[in-house]
């Protein structure tokens, strides 16, 4: 089983990384750990590692190895919805774990952000939206 879980490092980001862990080692899953970044930023230079977003991210994916769960970081750019989705198809993704942060939530019911609104009403695979 392959998880992708979305983290934006608000404060929502720890529940969202509780949510995953216990998933991840209820199913024996492999996670994909997720950061989209809307900005384009060179990876291919030094500077990208020491980025706070890139060094979170990694640690992030260590504590997760630390309790055992294979776990891959993505640096993604462009996009967050779209790059989100794109991933899941190509990682053959079972379950999306993802955040509902409320920030633009207007058009929608119930309280959710732009990025888990359109996550949510366009993935083709499972999604588990945490609340705030």
């Amino acid at each position: 089983m392959k998880i992708i879980s979305t983290v934006d490092f608000s404060t929502a980001s720890e529940t969202i990384l509780r949510f995953t862990k216990t998933y991840a080692e209820k199913m024996g899953a492999e996670v994909f750990l997720i950061y989209a970044e809307p900005e384009t930023i060179d990876t291919a230079s030094d500077e990208y590692d020491a980025t706070p977003e890139a060094v979170r991210l990694k640690r992030n994916a260590q504590a997760l190895e630390k309790v055992g769960i294979k776990v891959t970081p993505l640096f993604l750019q462009g996009p967050a919805c779209e790059k989100i989705l794109d991933e899941a198809i190509k990682l053959q993704a079972d379950l999306i774990i993802i955040g509902a942060h409320g920030h633009s939530g207007a058009s929608c019911k119930i309280p959710m952000g732009h990025t888990s609104e359109c996550v949510l009403l366009k993935s083709k695979i499972p999604v588990l939206v945490i609340p705030a």
